[in-house]
Order: C-alpha cells, then structure tokens, then sequence
C-alpha cells in the first residue's frame, strides 16, 4: 500500500513531536530523580533554585520565568514551523 506525500509528511510530524515530547520528559525526569543532573541542570540555569522558582518540581527546584519564557518561546516556535509545513504542503497539492 503506497501512501502519498502528505500523508508521509503527516506521519514524519507525529514521529517529530513524539520525539521531541519524550526527550523533555526524559530530560526533566532525569533531572528531578538523579541528583548530579539536577545539580547540572540547575548550574546551567536548565532549572531554577530558591526564591526564583515559579514552577517547582522537588526540593525547592523547578521552573523560574526564564525557563518558562524559553519553553514557551519553544511551543511558539515549534506552532509556527508546524503551520508553515501544513501551508507548503496544501500549496503542492
């Protein structure tokens, strides 16, 4: 059964955003439970300590509003490259 472009492209998003779900999930998992990498993630501002965590996670450590901006600076980013791709393929057809 032979598919057609679209609908391959439709399939390589799905595998993008399911990748790209399980690597933050893994990462912040990792992050939460190991204590080096949360000491890693927290050196590299990755996650925030004390009085700047907005969102916590687990001893006092979680997302501050820089973490929070660039996430969301990331969904917006990864919306806009969805949206574009959606519109170059409708404009093949």
């Amino acid at each position: 059964m032979t598919q057609s472009a679209a609908e391959n492209e439709d399939d390589l998003l799905t595998l993008m955003f399911m990748l790209c779900g399980g690597m933050a999930t893994g990462m912040f998992s990792f992050g939460v439970l190991l204590n080096p990498v949360r000491d890693w993630m927290v050196q590299y501002h990755l996650l925030a300590q004390g009085a700047e965590v907005v969102i916590p996670f687990v001893d006092g450590i979680g997302f501050g509003w820089p973490q929070i901006v660039v996430v969301a600076g990331l969904i917006v980013a990864l919306v806009a490259t969805v949206v574009w791709l959606r519109r170059r393929a409708r404009e093949r057809v």
